[in-house]
């Protein structure tokens, strides 16, 4: 029962009446914490500026040629859906060659000092690029302790993209210029040729001549061939391309690349080929400490063993059979997949084109079947001057594609532009005073609930009303004043009865004690866990309400260590409860009536060597009994439950047990314990009673032992002598 009470009641019971009995010290504490934890916040956070600059991507520059306006849309072209132009961007802007760079110029231009200069990690974990919603613009923020210091980078990092998005589109001209100028003395030397062969054929045969049906002969046919060749222009373009790309990527098939790029995208794949590479970085520095056969180093390889396997195992779920893959050839960043998308929308247009190039070689072929039946000298001319126009007008293609090549290699193009450049902040974004405060506060509340928590659980004693029911998982049958008379006597007691603070308590105590029993008639065991607990008091009190509200009242003074109510109510103090116990004297003979209206009382008798003995009696039972028949109520005020077991045994013979606690008095354990010795000897609990109010005498008699008592105790007067003579006046009716 004790350990079980106590898991009920392990935290306090209300936090708000904790809270209240603590007021001051939790209110101290919230303010000490809340203005300490605010001031040590605001002294160590270091002033953070942060400033943003804003980038537009997608925005082509005018080129003074045609080619340099469509190089400019290079970066724009989306090779596959997956592959987003402004995102490719916003992860090169934190590519370490763009953020070293910045680093480089900002100090090699004096302007930031190198013991300022953030380290390359630090620079990359501040950067923060977001997408502008809906929108194709880039927004670059930075942070740093230093204004100045952060404005320059962003301002250096939006430079270096642009610089090297220019570089790219410079390069794509610097490559179509040097493949038109290997092109076009190969396309002179053809028309050398041509001009030469029309030239020496005209002076052989001396004549040129064709009717109209051979004209549109030989016309579809150079057309075609003219196609054809245009075709074979273009795939060789497509060729370098590819072979371009396949450098890149190293990948030799469309099917490799696409494994390369769907490896690349498998989330899987790439955290195990990261936790390899995290695996292989720790045996390295495990082996500059130890040697291979260190259990340290022997873990790690057997770890990085495991992650190969199963980084191989998740390949062979993607790759064919027999296939291997090169990781560094696996497509991990989105720049990568984008290139990798291009090189296959390459391939995929050079088999359309051989293709087409087929198909249009066929048509040619057809064609001159039909050509052949003209006559070889016409047939021969024709074809010779077809051949020389062809080759002038194909090598005019080439000189005007050079000069716009050279031209938008010249100029400075770019598909990206800034659009806000980071400017020097006034203020700092951190430490935010108004979050410190928050977050102190949460922390001060914290604190002194804790503080208060802490205090509660310390307390060994029973406070209140909800306390004494949680602990003690015993219903609460009233909460009695408290009233503190420096002496006691009748006319204090009257004065008390004749005030209705006082008396409603006790009333609705009385109420609440009639509720419980099944008949009128009742006998009551008033007990208390210890000593000066004020259970006397209570039993007085509570029996004079009674007496002033017509119900019949016996007090039965049973406490054989503490008699007291000889004093009290100013009767002898024996004959008594002993004297009818052990020597079979009537009951009603001994009973002393007092000032207070049907309120009558039996002494303790004289005080044997042995009080327990008293109360062990059978006769004591025949007692109860025997006043339960004569009076409406028979209180008991019993010995403490911590001093003996008189409670225990006169319970037995009465409807029920009533506890008295005293707040802050009454130890939690001690209650517990008296509970658990009542239930164990099947008394019957009625409740608890919250008492405040001890009596003078209650207070001297608490401090001294039984022995003691019995020696200090003053002399009783006493009536008896010779023959009890019963006074029928007072009898009982």
């Amino acid at each position: 029962m004790a350990g079980t009470l106590m898991g009920k009641a392990v935290l306090p019971l209300s936090y708000i009446t904790a809270l209240k009995r603590h007021v001051w010290l939790a209110s101290s504490t919230f303010v000490s914490v809340l203005i300490g934890v605010t001031a040590i916040s605001l002294a160590i956070s270091p002033k953070l500026y942060e400033t943003s600059a804003r980038l537009m991507v997608g925005q082509k520059e005018v080129g003074i040629s045609a080619l340099g306006q469509e190089l400019t849309n290079i970066n724009n072209q989306t090779p596959s859906k997956a592959a987003d132009p402004v995102a490719t961007q916003a992860e090169l802007i934190k590519s370490q060659q763009i953020l070293r760079g910045a680093l480089k110029r900002a100090l090699s231009e004096g302007k930031i000092p190198i013991e300022k200069l953030p380290p390359l990690e630090e620079l990359k974990m501040g950067i923060k690029v977001e997408i502008v919603p809906a929108t194709s613009i880039l927004e670059i923020s930075y942070t740093n302790t230093d204004p100045k210091v952060a404005t320059v980078l962003l301002n250096q990092i939006a430079q270096l993209v642009i610089a090297e998005n220019t570089k790219l589109i410079r390069s794509e001209a610097t490559s179509l210029r040097n493949f038109l100028e290997e092109q076009i003395p190969e396309q002179q030397k053809k028309l050398q040729t041509a001009e030469q062969a029309e030239r020496k054929y005209r002076e052989a045969y001396s004549f040129v001549a064709s009717d109209v049906q051979t004209n549109g002969l030989i016309e579809s046919l150079s057309s075609l061939e003219n196609e054809a060749r245009q075709l074979r222009a273009q795939l060789q373009e497509a060729k370098k391309k590819e072979i371009s790309l396949q450098q890149v990527i190293g990948a030799n098939t469309p099917t490799g690349a696409y494994i390369f790029n769907r490896i690349g995208q498998d989330e899987q794949i790439k955290e195990l080929n990261k936790q390899i590479t995290n695996v292989e970085v720790a045996i390295t520095d495990a082996r500059s400490r130890w040697t291979d056969q260190h259990p340290q180093v022997v873990s790690l390889v057997q770890k990085r063993d495991e992650l190969r396997a199963l980084y191989n195992q998740q390949l062979s779920q993607i790759i064919p059979e027999n296939q291997t893959v090169n990781p560094k050839e696996i497509a991990s960043n989105q720049l990568s997949q984008d290139i990798i998308s291009r090189y296959i929308v390459v391939e995929s247009e050079r088999k359309g084109l051989e293709d087409k190039l087929r198909v249009v070689q066929s048509d040619v072929e057809s064609l001159r079947s039909r050509v052949a039946k003209i006559p070889v000298s016409q047939q021969s001319l024709v074809a010779l001057a077809r051949e020389r126009e062809k080759a002038e007008k194909a090598l005019k293609t080439l000189d005007d594609k050079l000069e716009e090549a050279r031209i938008a290699e010249g100029q400075i193009l770019s598909n990206i532009r800034i659009v806000g450049e980071a400017e020097i902040p006034t203020d700092p974004v951190s430490p935010r005073p108004l979050v410190i405060v928050v977050l102190s506060t949460v922390v001060a509340i914290i604190a002194a609930g804790l503080l208060v928590l802490l205090l509660e659980l310390m307390q060994s004693r029973l406070r209140d009303a909800a306390e004494v029911e949680a602990w003690l998982d015993t219903p609460v049958l009233g909460v009695l004043p408290k009233f503190n008379p420096k002496t006691f006597s009748l006319a204090t007691l009257d004065s008390l009865l004749d005030n209705s603070e006082y008396v409603e308590p006790y009333r609705m105590l009385l109420k609440t004690l009639e509720s419980l029993g099944k008949e009128q008639s009742k006998v009551i065991i008033v007990s208390s866990v210890g000593f000066g607990e004020g259970k006397s008091s209570v039993v007085l009190h509570l029996a004079a309400v009674a007496g002033i509200l017509s119900r019949r009242t016996l007090i039965v003074s049973a406490d054989l260590q503490h008699p007291i109510y000889h004093n009290l109510l100013d009767v002898p103090a024996y004959p008594g409860l002993t004297e009818v116990v052990t020597d079979n004297l009537p009951l009603l003979d001994l009973v002393q009536p007092t000032s207070i209206p049907n309120l009558s009382v039996l002494p303790s008798g004289r005080i044997p060597n042995r009080p327990s003995t008293i109360i062990e009696k059978l006769s004591m039972d025949k007692l109860l009994k025997e006043a339960a028949q004569h009076y409406d109520y028979v209180i008991v005020d019993a010995s403490p439950i911590s001093s003996n077991a008189d409670a225990a045994t006169l319970s037995q013979s009465a409807d029920g047990v009533v506890l008295v606690v005293k707040p802050n008095s009454t130890s939690k354990n001690a209650a517990l314990q008296a509970i658990s010795d009542l239930q164990k000897s099947g008394a019957t609990l009625l409740g608890v009673v919250i008492n405040e109010t001890v009596l003078p005498i209650e207070k001297e008699l608490a401090v001294l032992t039984p022995i003691d008592e019995h020696q200090q105790l003053p002399p009783a007067r006493s009536v008896f002598s010779g023959p009890i003579v019963k006074d029928t006046s007072n009898s009982i009716h």
